[in-house]
């Protein structure tokens, strides 16, 4: 007992001549100095890792991602409607979407038309998801002349403006110029239809998509989209409506065997 009592007795005493030797620690200007300094090194450092991640939140790769995935989100919700689900995609839909991935209907619309253009057929069913598209976002006649134009910039900075000659090109020229004008019959295809805009902004569009691709009226002949198919395999062609044979030169007597005139207009 004497024993436990003297342990008992011994360990306060411990404790005092800790506390009393922090306290001596902290009374010596040399020892609070140091700590002070390890303190203001930690917080450096703390601060220095939170500027750190936040520059590469911030950096143009890290947007680049963020908006890529934002994009996903776009193409894989609207397409568990098209096409079999379309006639049930409403305004809330859209504005559950908006929510999620901060656009706009309108730029809603935008990216998924973009991705059809690039990645789905141009069929009977395409026009009939853009048009249900189009109701569920609210998009007006103004809306829909931005939209068409924005696309022809983008589609004419991607492939150029369009050339039917392509005669002497190499294999991969020939699919870049058929892809401009392919995508460019579309477009015009578009801006004729009165339930996709109506008629006046439409003729408008299309006059200003021809400057943009540097079309003629002649161009436009050839290329113009006279109807549409149902296949969801085959897309349009319009290969045959570009010229094969070289344009005749000034001064030659005699143009090119057939005239060099283009093909027919293009069905899908």
């Amino acid at each position: 007992l004497e024993e436990e009592e003297e342990e008992e007795a011994a360990e306060p005493g411990a404790f005092g001549t800790a506390v009393g030797f922090v306290q001596d620690a902290v009374a010596n200007p040399t020892v609070r100095n140091i700590g002070v300094l390890g303190l203001t090194v930690l917080a450096g450092s703390f601060a220095l890792s939170c500027y750190r991640v936040y520059m590469v939140y911030q950096s143009s790769c890290s947007k680049r991602s963020r908006q890529v995935n934002k994009n996903m989100v776009v193409v894989d919700r609207l397409r568990d409607f098209f096409p079999a689900n379309r006639d049930s995609l409403s305004k809330g839909h859209i504005q559950g979407l908006a929510g999620k991935t901060g656009f706009t209907p309108e730029e809603i619309f935008r990216k998924y038309m973009r991705f059809k253009l690039n990645e789905e057929v141009f069929n009977t069913n395409f026009v009939a998801d853009v048009l249900a598209l189009k109701g569920a976002c609210g998009l007006n006649g103004e809306t829909m002349t931005s939209v068409l134009l924005e696309t022809g910039e983008r589609m004419v900075n991607k492939y150029g403006i369009l050339m039917r000659d392509i005669t002497g090109m190499s294999p991969s020229g020939v699919e870049r110029k058929v892809d401009g004008a392919s995508k460019f019959a579309k477009l015009m295809y578009l801006a004729d239809l009165d339930e996709f805009i109506p008629r006046m902004e439409g003729e408008a569009v299309q006059l200003r998509l021809k400057e943009l691709f540097g079309a003629t009226d002649e161009d436009y002949a050839s290329l113009r989209i006279t109807a549409l198919g149902t296949d969801d395999k085959v897309d349009i062609s319009v290969l045959e409506a570009m010229i094969t044979q070289p344009k005749p030169k000034p001064g030659d007597d005699e143009g090119p065997p057939g005239g060099g005139g283009g093909g027919t207009p293009v069905a899908a």
